[in-house]
C-alpha cells in the first residue's frame, strides 16, 4: 500500500473517532438533560392534579376548609 494512501486512510480515521468522541460526549449530556426535564414533567403532572383536584371542589362548593372554619367558636 501506498504511503500516501496509509497516511490518508489514517487520518480518516482519526477524524471519525473524533467525531464519535464529541456525537458521544453530546449524546450523554441530552440524556441528562431528557432525565431532568422527565422528573420535571412528572412532577408538574402531579401539580396540575392536585389543582385540577382543587378547582373540581372548589366548583362543587366543598373548598378547602380550614379547622377554624369548620365550627364557630363555642360562645357563638
Amino acid at each position: 500500500m501506498d504511503a500516501s494512501i496509509e497516511n490518508e486512510l489514517q487520518q480518516k480515521i482519526e477524524n471519525l473517532e473524533t467525531t464519535q468522541a464529541f456525537q458521544d460526549d453530546t449524546i450523554e449530556s441530552l440524556q441528562k438533560t431528557v432525565a431532568i426535564q422527565h422528573k420535571e414533567i412528572q412532577m408538574l403532572q402531579t401539580q396540575m392534579t392536585l389543582l385540577s383536584e382543587y378547582i373540581k371542589n372548589i366548583k362543587e362548593g366543598g373548598g378547602i376548609k380550614l379547622s377554624s372554619e369548620e365550627m364557630p367558636p363555642p360562645h357563638y
